[in-house]
């Protein structure tokens, strides 16, 4: 939380008020998302976006498996240091992303790839768990409802949920299949307003 003060002068006597506004700052984009074993989708998708960031190159050292070359270093090629490099970058900032927990669970890993997979698995499980997780998802997006007295903001909040979990795990679906879901998904009261949304998208070409 950052704090903006200023002052005003008052219109009859002249004196000055102090006047104080308060607003949240956004999340920091020189340092990596912190992660501390929560919501690990959340994380994966903002530190994928942030090595990114940092070059291509470096995300792309958490894809593919990586062996250092067993010959002396003094013989080893621009492009294999330049690989090696990269592997170190990226080892450092998911090393600086963890808190201690996740961090011992990493800390004995050689490669940038090895880190990502160990977390994945750790949290994201096996590719049968990651299968089972999917199933539960797509059930709750085929059965979501919009609960009684919610709000459409903190319906479209839970909706999200579910998608980008799905989304994080390999499964998506598509824009207008999300919205008909949503349109779906509203309590009576919102029937004339569905109607008229539905009517201009099967009326567009």
């Amino acid at each position: 939380m950052a704090t903006n003060t200023g002052t005003v002068n008052t219109t009859n006597t002249g004196s000055i008020i102090p006047v104080t506004s308060s607003f949240v700052e956004g999340q920091s984009t020189v340092r990596p998302p912190l992660f501390n074993g929560s919501n690990y989708a959340y994380w994966a998708c903002r530190m994928k976006i942030y090595l990114q960031s940092i070059s291509l190159d470096t995300w792309n050292m958490t894809q593919i498996e990586y062996v250092e070359p067993t010959t002396n270093f003094a013989q080893w090629t621009t492009e294999q240091k330049t690989v090696a490099q990269n592997n170190s970058k990226a080892m450092n900032i998911l090393f600086c992303s963890l808190d201690r927990n996740e961090f011992n669970r990493v800390s004995v890993c050689k490669s940038a790839f090895e880190i990502w997979k160990t977390l994945q698995v750790t949290h994201e499980g096996t590719s049968k768990v990651k299968q089972t997780k999917i199933s539960i998802l797509t059930n709750q997006f085929q059965l979501f409802k919009m609960h009684e007295n919610e709000s459409i903001s903190d319906m479209y909040c839970r909706f999200q949920d579910i998608v980008h979990s799905l989304i994080a795990l390999g499964k998506g679906f598509s824009e207008e299949d999300q919205v008909r879901k949503i349109l779906n998904s509203l309590t009576p009261e919102w029937d004339q307003k569905t109607l008229a949304i539905e009517e201009e998208m099967t009326s567009v070409p």
